[in-house]
């Protein structure tokens, strides 16, 4: 019990992705919910701003690849994830089933025919930002520009199941502590894995190599394309993390004065490219957070990496949420600001990450693939309302 606690006190988990953090602008003035208990409030979906005119078929395609990642989970299972809401997969299984025939144009009809709307409250903060999945050139063996690893998840590498030492020792401490912890078994011990600085790869652990300021981005992103010279491309996709909580690297070279004009990846880039790869080496050490990866080819270019509920991420279509308040597979419509314009999308919630476990109106949306979206994704940091759907019939709570 003692090692358990010490390494809850040592370090938290991000899933399986995570805000970049580097973004700027400015959205509506909505401020944050503060002192206000979660809850989920039956609104109509006339309340739900642009209801009529914004796009759901993302929203559909989002929420068929959620059906279809639950189909053989037990029907008397709660939604995945955890959250506090959602009710049972069979309570979901009507709307899905009339989900798959549903043609173009008939979207909005097939969410109002299946749901209820519901504001939600609650704590913490009431944020939209965006990610995105990059595609960076890579190399199998290093050179002097392709010099950073993409790692495998280490073979010494364990997993603490929090949630299960909770009820096991009907805990409540531990109910409050992360679900699950990242670290390392010496002897019988299990103590947190080591930090960037102090983590050393062997070249055998490497499966690609590219650019130092291409790597983390992808750490950052969570997941990535890899384009090789042949024209060939794979996905490098989450498969681990080291446990600690994620410091921008660029934001500590912002602090210090040694990066001008802000913390953009532009920017960073140049300063990488001025001042050399050991300079940029120990840069990056100031974020303890390390992501280690998983080869895998790319079966639908159109679609996302699995994000933290197994499932492909769809463009405009998923969203990641901190899953203490909503289950993975929710689907929760979002009222913030973009470039000055009002954003208004319906998103499903299937992925996560250690920069969005802030409270149920904080989310990370995913803006597709490629450096389109991810200069599309910088730019997107917005206060936010947000309501859910929830299936008819079923309960709230």
């Amino acid at each position: 019990m003692r090692h358990v606690l010490t390494l809850i006190a040592a370090a938290s988990v991000l899933s399986a992705c995570a805000s970049t953090g580097e973004r700027t602008g400015a959205g509506p003035t909505t401020p944050p919910e503060t002192g206000v208990a979660f809850a989920l409030e039956p609104a109509r979906f006339e309340d739900i701003p642009d209801w009529t005119r914004v796009d759901l078929a993302p929203a559909l395609t989002a929420f068929r690849r959620a059906c279809e990642g639950r189909r053989l989970r037990d029907p008397t299972a709660s939604l995945p994830g955890g959250g506090r809401y959602g009710g049972t997969v069979a309570e979901w299984q009507p709307a899905c089933n009339a989900a798959r025939d549903v043609a173009p144009g008939g979207e909005r009809a097939f969410f109002e025919a299946n749901f209820v709307a519901n504001l939600v409250r609650g704590p913490g903060e009431a944020r939209i930002t965006a990610y995105y999945e990059p595609v960076i050139e890579a190399r199998r063996s290093p050179d002097a520009t392709y010099s950073a690893p993409l790692v495998r998840k280490p073979g010494d590498m364990v997993t603490v199941d929090v949630a299960a030492f909770a009820e096991a020792y009907d805990n409540e401490a531990l109910r409050g502590a992360p679900r699950a912890l990242t670290g390392q078994l010496r002897g019988n011990d299990v103590r947190p894995y080591p930090k960037r600085e102090e983590f050393n790869p062997a070249p055998d652990q490497a499966f690609a190599w590219a650019n130092p300021v291409d790597v983390y981005n992808l750490q950052i992103q969570g997941s990535g394309r890899l384009a090789f010279p042949d024209g060939g491309q794979s996905r490098a996709a989450f498969a681990a993390q080291n446990g600690y909580r994620w410091r921008s690297a660029l934001g500590a070279l912002r602090d210090s004065g040694q990066l001008q004009g802000g913390a953009t990846w532009q920017n960073f880039r140049a300063w990488s490219d001025q001042n050399g790869a050991a300079a940029t080496r120990d840069a990056l050490n100031a974020d303890p957070s390390y992501v280690f990866f998983q080869e895998e080819p790319i079966d639908d270019l159109s679609a996302g990496p699995r994000g933290a509920a197994g499932v492909l991420l769809t463009p405009m279509g998923s969203i990641a949420v901190d899953p203490a308040y909503h289950p993975y597979g929710a689907v929760v419509f979002v009222d913030a600001e973009y470039d000055g314009q009002p954003f208004r999308h319906l998103f499903v919630a299937q992925d996560t990450g250690g920069a969005i476990r802030r409270g149920p109106q904080r989310g990370d949306v995913f803006f597709g693939a490629g450096p389109e979206a991810g200069r599309a994704a910088e730019r997107m940091n917005s206060p936010a309302r947000w309501w859910t759907l929830t299936p008819r019939g079923a309960p709230i709570s």
